[in-house]
């Protein structure tokens, strides 16, 4: 964990996610990055939190609505189009995950943490990388570290089967040994 959120309250009582980063040297990188994709780490606060928290089994009895599903897949699909396309500068996020899709009090979803992110110029289509993210959402393509857009997407349609059965797509808790999360040949 790069760093820790809290709560805050403005002087005008908006309530907002303050985050506080963790140590100076390795993080380094990832700040400045989000730094350079936000400009100030002050965040509007998510008061349903993060996805994740709706995928868990303590969450199923007061699940999301098909509706609500609808609505939250929507809404990354709109995010990742917009930092993918939109964007004066191509935003590759490399973590998408329940975990970073933060929720309002409506259920409109944001795609957060861009602590990993990478820019490319518009006019290039891929960027060469080491290997980042989440293990259950990294893309195939990182096993060459030649990355496009399209890892985001990989990870986006993991997240998608995850709103879909209303469960993580790994559950370390059940470990087996004849599970498999990546083959390489």
């Amino acid at each position: 964990m790069i760093g820790s959120v809290y709560e805050g309250t403005l002087s005008n009582g908006n309530k907002i996610a303050v985050k506080r980063l963790n140590g100076v040297g390795q993080v380094k990188d990832s700040f400045l990055t989000e730094v350079k994709i936000h400009r100030v780490l002050i965040y509007e606060y998510m008061v349903n939190g993060s996805l994740d928290r709706w995928l868990s089994h303590e969450n199923q009895e007061n699940g999301l609505t098909w509706l609500t599903r609808q609505k939250i897949i929507s809404d990354i699909a709109k995010g990742l189009a917009y930092l993918h396309d939109e964007c004066s500068q191509k935003i590759i996020h490399l973590d998408i995950k329940p975990h970073n899709i933060l929720l309002d009090e409506n259920f409109n979803a944001k795609i957060s943490d861009f602590g990993l992110s990478k820019l490319i110029e518009k006019d290039k289509s891929k960027v060469v990388t080491r290997m980042r993210g989440t293990p259950g959402y990294l893309a195939p393509e990182w096993l060459r570290s030649v990355i496009t857009e399209k890892v985001d997407v990989y990870a986006f349609g993991i997240v998608l089967l995850e709103v879909l059965c209303g469960r993580k797509n790994l559950d370390w808790s059940q470990a087996d040994e004849d599970n498999v999360h990546l083959l390489s040949g």
